[in-house]
């Protein structure tokens, strides 16, 4: 019996709920990924807002359907006057086309503030973006430098939109897109230069490649943040484990790991905020 059959054995019998969880991802997964996916697709094909989705960069990552029907419900159920988004792209658009709705349908104004550390990914949604969504976002371009917060390193922005969002969607920055080290470390992965000629002088850093972002910026947005103040990640499950331990009000979390994944952070009543 090998270590890792043994490990997993023990995580079975120790951790029950947790295992039963992941069994329950990837079951969920493997039967209904495809259908919801499809489904998501075909919501948008029947409201006519599938022409809005645009794909101009080889690099770019096409429309992830099921998330983008999971942010667009989301708009549509909160209703937020201010929304600020890390990371532009169909997200953007997605917002921005629940806003335009939310504002035909309920009479209710509200703009999306859209902030990335790389300028390109801005101009690549630019030219995305349709006529008639063109109001309700404001892109906001600022380097993403690494930070030292408790301890603990992390991405922040230089500068934020100068607003108080009642909802923030975390999707960004991009590890490649933060500058700077900390005692070495770094989000960016690089290759580490041998002192001799083995592999041709480079080792390859296994390490630095396998460090997970962690964004700071939504903890400057929460003092003075509305009372409705939500947060929605994106997967990004050691960025949500960081903001768990180090938001300051009681919030009500839920945890989805399946079609995707999210977690999201919707602050509980509290008198006075």
């Amino acid at each position: 019996m090998n270590y890792k059959f043994k490990k997993n054995i023990c995580n079975l019998i120790e951790h029950p709920i947790l295992t039963l969880s992941l069994l329950h991802k990837v079951l969920k997964n493997f039967f209904f990924e495809d259908y919801i996916e499809k489904k998501s697709k075909n919501f948008f094909i029947k409201n006519d807002l599938i022409k809005y989705f645009k794909t101009n960069n080889q690099k770019e990552i096409g429309p992830e359907w099921t998330d983008l029907r999971r942010i667009y419900d989301l708009v549509r159920a909160r209703k937020p006057h201010c929304t600020v988004e890390f990371g532009s792209g169909h997200s953007t658009i997605v917002i921005a086309l629940a806003l335009k709705e939310n504002e035909l349908k309920d009479k209710i104004s509200g703009r999306l503030f859209s902030v990335d550390g790389n300028q390109q990914w801005i101009e690549n949604t630019k030219k995305k973006i349709a006529e008639d969504l063109k109001k309700y976002v404001q892109f906001h371009f600022s380097e993403a430098i690494i930070s030292n917060y408790n301890g603990h390193i992390t991405s922040i922005h230089e500068s934020l939109p100068n607003v108080s969002p009642n909802l923030i969607y975390l999707d960004g920055p991009s590890p490649k897109d933060v500058r700077g080290n900390i005692n070495g470390l770094s989000f960016q992965s690089k290759p580490i230069k041998n002192d001799d000629d083995t592999n041709n002088g480079i080792f390859y850093d296994y390490c630095n490649n396998s460090r997970r972002i962690v964004a700071a910026d939504p903890l400057l947005y929460e003092s003075t943040a509305p009372a409705d103040f939500f947060i929605f990640t994106d997967r990004r499950y050691t960025n949500a484990n960081f903001l768990e331990k180090n938001l300051k009000y009681n919030y009500k979390i839920k945890k989805d790991i399946t079609l995707g994944g999210c977690i999201t952070f919707e602050k509980k009543y509290q008198p006075y905020s």
